[in-house]
């Protein structure tokens, strides 16, 4: 088999790879685009649900990351650590996450 054949193979494999990149890509866009755009008041004590919470009383370790991951899209970031002070170790693996399932080839 000649490189020219070899490459003739691969381009479509390759297209589809960088097309599915594209569209992952713009659907975490789009993701965060509505979440960018929700308004502050729907992310208020009112409307979560935590079964931890409503069980024992209490805060678990989780209450608090939606409203931190809002304010860290809106660049309030010592209002992202009030929320919930574990933001620093949950947003950087968020963001490894995305980029990992951006990157992964399609199989």
């Amino acid at each position: 088999m000649s490189l020219n054949a070899t490459n003739g193979l691969l381009m479509p494999l390759l297209e589809k790879a960088r097309a599915s990149k594209i569209i992952r890509c713009l659907f975490i866009a789009t993701l965060l685009l509505v979440f960018y755009n929700i308004p502050k008041k729907y992310l208020g004590d009112t409307y979560p649900i935590c079964l931890f919470r409503i069980f024992f009383n209490q805060q678990c370790y989780g209450c608090g990351t939606t409203r931190a991951l809002w304010s860290l899209l809106h660049l309030s970031f010592r209002e992202a650590i009030a929320y919930n002070k574990f933001i620093v170790v949950t947003f950087p693996l968020l963001i490894g996450c995305v980029i990992s399932w951006i990157a992964k080839p399609k199989k």
